[in-house]
């Protein structure tokens, strides 16, 4: 078998584990749909999906006001003071850290001290011009609202209790206790007057901030390092996720923001995972555990193309067959040199080369390398976007937005690096839409990018539940 066609025959193989088309993304999307549902009846204690928010209105878009922030995402936590204009506009200024694998893996104590310096540097530092000096002082109250990126049972709109956190987040003495305890205590032992006014998942905040704008917003997407989403269900759906005595109070009709911890859905009965994703879970801390998160999101794409190019190498058809230095190391080839080679399109493919400079190959690395690593690459991301796809598909048809004649979009506040940066991820996800559909519904559906969804939804949130 000459080289180009034992590369035919692999390429063969591998899009036939990947590449997935509306007969095989059929089982993903009624998967996904029985889970919201079941998810919706389950009460959200330990590990749970279907989280209900407690945030039962969206801003008009008028409010005004200064108020603070706290985004928890997989990679990095940002501290914001968001200044409400009005008329949909914002002024945000903040801090961003990156959270250690020490602090992710270490004493909750430790990591939410660090989450606190943070907050002092902001309101005494970065941002002091937008705060009385009562507030400086301490005498009066800061209001915060917090979008965190991971599990909490909500019993109210600023109580709950962390749950497993997942993303490489196994802090100490955290799991089982009161969020907003946690950090008002953190804060006390700084010196800080700051009250958490509200929590809400990253996903929740992504709708909210994206209502803000848009009004007929109906899903919040988070599509980066993780992905989760969030969309309105009628309270009379969440009647087993709360208590009797809030249900009792709350007409049934009003529609409250959930948080599908969709990131925790599938399973191995319907997920199409291929030897490559079963490696990248057996190979994880936590096997088992968030598996369509590892099939399609931003931290484990590189680690899948990386997996699929050892197999490449072994036929003898990448590298002279011999694996480049540190190419061995897991996730030693991230998701943004996927994107570098996706968006090389020149003809000397010079940026291409500059990534595979940061390994020890024998012989330089030829064109034909940076072609086959490109379509590796192309192939990972593209089932990305398929499988981004089968949750926003179910999103959709559960709230029976496809079936409604009354002519409106469907609009879907989406943020997050993988989405945003990573080339050509929109049109894929809008073509794997339209496959889907069809294009009378796929026309209708607008992926609107909702700019800082975490600090401005965190925001409006703590201004709204502070009145």
């Amino acid at each position: 078998m000459t080289v180009t066609n034992l590369v035919d025959a692999l390429f063969s193989d591998l899009e036939c584990q990947f590449i997935l088309n509306k007969k095989s993304l059929d089982p993903i999307v009624h998967g996904f749909r029985d889970e919201l549902k079941t998810g919706l009846t389950t009460p959200s204690t330990k590990l749970a999906t279907m989280i209900p928010s407690f945030v039962t209105k969206l801003p008009t878009g008028n409010e005004t006001g200064t108020f603070l922030s706290l985004d928890m995402g997989g990679t990095n936590l940002r501290i914001s003071a968001v200044e409400l204009k009005g008329h949909g506009d914002v002024h945000v200024l903040e801090i961003k850290r990156v959270a250690t694998k020490e602090l992710k893996t270490g004493e909750g104590s430790v990591f939410f001290d660090w989450i606190a310096d943070t907050m002092n540097e902001l309101v005494h530092v970065k941002a002091r011009h937008l705060f009385s000096p009562d507030q400086l002082e301490g005498k009066e109250t800061l209001a915060l609202g917090i979008c965190w990126s991971f599990p909490v049972h909500q019993v109210t709109v600023n109580c709950g209790t962390l749950l497993r956190m997942g993303k490489g987040f196994t802090l100490k003495n955290a799991e089982g206790r009161d969020l907003s305890d946690l950090l008002h205590k953190a804060f006390d032992r700084k010196g800080l007057n700051v009250r958490v006014s509200a929590i809400l998942n990253d996903a929740v905040g992504t709708l909210v901030a994206h209502a803000y704008a848009n009004p007929r917003a109906r899903i919040g997407f988070i599509f980066a390092t993780g992905v989760n989403a969030s969309y309105p269900e009628k309270i009379s759906a969440l009647k087993s996720k709360l208590d009797l005595g809030y249900y009792s109070s709350q007409d049934v009709n009003t529609e409250m923001l959930v948080n599908t911890e969709i990131d925790i859905f599938g399973s191995e009965s319907y997920l199409p995972l291929t030897k490559y994703d079963l490696a990248l879970d057996n190979a994880h801390n936590q096997p088992k555990f968030q598996l369509y998160e590892k099939m399609m999101s931003g931290a484990y794409m590189g680690e899948l193309t990386r997996l699929i190019a050892l197999d490449f190498i072994a036929a003898g058809v990448l590298f002279e067959g011999v694996v480049p230095g540190g190419f061995e190391e897991p996730y030693s080839f991230p998701t943004m040199y996927m994107s570098v080679f996706e968006s090389d399109n020149t003809a000397n493919k010079e940026e291409s080369f500059k990534v595979l400079s940061k390994y020890q190959t024998v012989q330089d690395p030829t064109y034909s390398d940076i072609t086959i690593l490109t379509r590796i690459c192309r192939i990972v991301a593209t089932r990305s976007a398929a499988l981004t796809c089968a949750s926003i598909a179910a999103m959709i048809e559960q709230q029976e937005l496809d079936t409604k004649e009354n002519g409106q979009d469907i609009v879907i506040g989406i943020n997050g690096s993988t989405y945003e940066f990573y080339p050509y991820m929109a049109e894929r996800v809008h073509r794997a839409l339209r496959n889907w559909f069809g294009t009378e519904i796929s026309d209708k559906i607008r992926m609107e990018i909702a700019k800082d969804g975490g600090s401005i939804g965190g925001a409006l949130i703590a201004m709204l539940c502070n009145k």
